[in-house]
């Protein structure tokens, strides 16, 4: 079978959320940060460095913003034969500031109607086709939810799908997240409330950009409670929920392993 292109485009050093948060939202100044995809392997917090107001791989601008990680927390119910609960909490060393680079993103709450004709977009700097190599810069592409009932059929995931994740993509593969991907933002944009919303994280999936396989991401509206529960029982007396960090901060944090 020939190898297939997935569409992808560089995304715009400006593309953040439309609107003010007026709720828990990540990243926020301070605490928490959650990224899916955390081997047991990579659980030590030295290894691990968040950097915020990134575009290109190697190229930090003056806006960019780093931190050591202080605590990992992986979710005790996680299971790497399947992919549940793929998530995991990052605590950062440092405060985080924003700029004109660096916004938070909501966290989805119970008001969301989503459907397919919501509008949605993935980002990353994860390989464009399959067994390719990563980029330097920041891809984005709109992508389609796809319902539960139909991922799960025979010959899509066969049942795989459980309510805790979430499928994005298209039937035929044009557009789909790849390997380098994992711990990326499903972003969804909610007129009636004319904001952007982080409903899923980038989990798992069967190759890239396969017919009938697309991308599977945690369905982040699950997990609210148990990553604001976390965060909250840690916190000090000088934190609130205002100062929780509770996710991967949309297209501008990744995470380097320090050498």
């Amino acid at each position: 079978m020939a190898e297939k292109t997935v569409h992808l485009g560089p995304a715009s050093q400006h593309s953040l959320p439309d609107g003010t948060c007026n709720m828990p939202s990540l990243p926020d100044r301070m605490g928490w940060v959650d990224l899916t995809g955390v081997r047991q392997s990579l659980r030590n917090p030295y290894f691990w460095r968040a950097v915020f107001g990134l575009h290109h791989l190697y190229h930090h601008g003056y806006y960019t913003i780093k931190s050591d990680i202080k605590a990992i927390i992986i979710h005790a119910r996680f299971r790497s034969d399947t992919y549940e609960n793929d998530v995991a909490l990052f605590k950062l060393q440092n405060p985080v500031t924003y700029n004109d680079y660096i916004q938070p993103v909501c966290l989805p709450h119970s008001l969301l109607f989503l459907s397919n004709d919501t509008p949605c977009y993935i980002t990353g700097w994860g390989s464009t086709k399959e067994e390719g190599h990563s980029k330097y810069i920041l891809q984005e592409a709109q992508v389609v939810v796809i319902p539960q009932y139909i991922c799960n059929r025979y010959d899509w995931y066969a049942g795989a799908i459980t309510w805790n994740m979430l499928c994005a993509g298209s039937e035929s593969g044009d557009v789909d997240s790849c390997q380098g991907d994992s711990g990326g933002p499903l972003m969804c944009y909610f007129q009636e409330f004319t904001k952007y919303y982080l409903v899923g994280i980038t989990s798992f999936g069967v190759g890239c950009g396969r017919p009938k396989l697309p991308g599977i991401y945690v369905r982040l509206i699950n997990y609210r409670n148990w990553a604001q529960t976390l965060s909250l029982s840690s916190r000090t007396t000088t934190v609130n929920i205002h100062n929780v960090l509770i996710l991967l901060i949309i297209r501008w944090i990744t995470f380097h392993i320090s050498l």
